[in-house]
């Protein structure tokens, strides 16, 4: 072989060690390259999973809201504005736990049916808790426009004597609610129960000459409040010749939110010709003023229906009580 074709191999074969080696090298460095580019990816990916499963969680999160928001919002709203007593005396954070607590269970239990085996003529009680107040001259003033008589669970107050006087002497049935109705000293034990209902008694008897034996317990007999064993006091009652009633229609103005007259109507109307004697708890207080506008539509509803009365719970009423031997 000649110099000159000896060099030209050498040539060509030096070019494709050369070509080699820059091809080694190029894919040294793309495969460092494409390991980072595909780290950075699986960051950002891994960021973006994070970040939608937040979302997807907050989502989640909102339809739970909504969909239990009519449950939820008597709590809510309790939790926020009830920061005062039906006095309007303000309380301690322990009290507005129990003023909301009750709130929600006013507003959302289911009455089981057990006890409303009567038939024929339907019965529909009308009943006010927390008064006297601003608005009890109101309610009662309907009351006499339609010719219908209520129950009033009233507390002590000192401030309304003649609306205490005007529920009996309207011919209305007063009932007993509670004496200070203050849940961490009515509920501490069965004494202190006996205590505030018997300064109640006598309260009322005095000023009025009525010797009460209807009775509600604050927050119903199914209130999850007190440390006493409830069924303690319902045999006390008992005990002292003394009916319970509960309720099985909630109005919904238990909280301090604004419900409208609408609204309140609405709740009572849905559900008062479910059962065949219907108690509806509604609130006698100051700030409950749609109450009062939503008791002319309730009234003039019931009044239409076929069979139907309105009558002031008395001692033979059938029983509607939330808790059942």
């Amino acid at each position: 072989m000649s110099q000159n074709n000896m060099e030209t191999d050498n040539n060509g074969e030096s070019g494709n060690k050369i070509k080699r080696a820059k091809k080694r090298s190029f894919i040294e460095i793309l495969i460092p390259v494409l390991t980072f580019m595909t780290i950075v990816n699986c960051i950002v990916i891994l960021v973006l999973v994070v970040n939608i499963g937040k979302k997807v969680n907050g989502l989640e999160q909102r339809l739970l809201v909504l969909q239990n928001n009519d449950a939820d919002e008597p709590y809510q709203e309790a939790s926020v504005m009830m920061s005062t007593d039906i006095n309007g005396n303000t309380v301690d954070e322990s009290e507005a736990v129990d003023i909301a607590e009750a709130a929600v269970c006013e507003n959302s239990h289911v009455w089981d049916d057990r006890e409303d085996s009567s038939a024929g003529i339907k019965r529909v009680y009308l009943t006010f808790d927390d008064g006297p107040s601003a608005n009890t001259d109101r309610i009662l003033d309907i009351l006499d426009q339609y010719g219908v008589k209520a129950t009033f669970f009233v507390v002590a107050k000192d401030k309304y004597p003649e609306q205490y006087k005007r529920i009996v002497a309207d011919g209305h049935t007063l009932g007993m609610h509670s004496y200070s109705h203050k849940y961490n000293e009515i509920y501490e034990s069965l004494d202190a129960y006996k205590h505030d209902l018997t300064q109640l008694h006598d309260f009322l008897y005095e000023l009025t000459g009525e010797d009460c034996n209807i009775v509600r317990f604050p927050g119903g007999s199914s209130n999850t409040i007190s440390k006493a064993d409830m069924w303690e006091l319902i045999d006390y009652l008992d005990e002292e010749g003394m009916v319970y009633f509960d309720w099985n229609v909630s109005s919904g103005d238990a909280t301090g939110g604004h419900k409208s007259a609408s609204q309140i109507a609405r709740n009572v109307l849905d559900n008062v010709g479910k059962y065949n004697n219907s108690v509806i708890l509604f609130h006698d207080a100051a700030g409950k003023d749609s109450t009062v506008d939503a008791l002319p539509m309730i009234i003039e509803a019931i009044l239409e229906s076929d069979n139907t009365v309105i009558l002031p719970i008395s001692k033979d009423t059938v029983r509607v009580q939330h808790l059942h031997k």
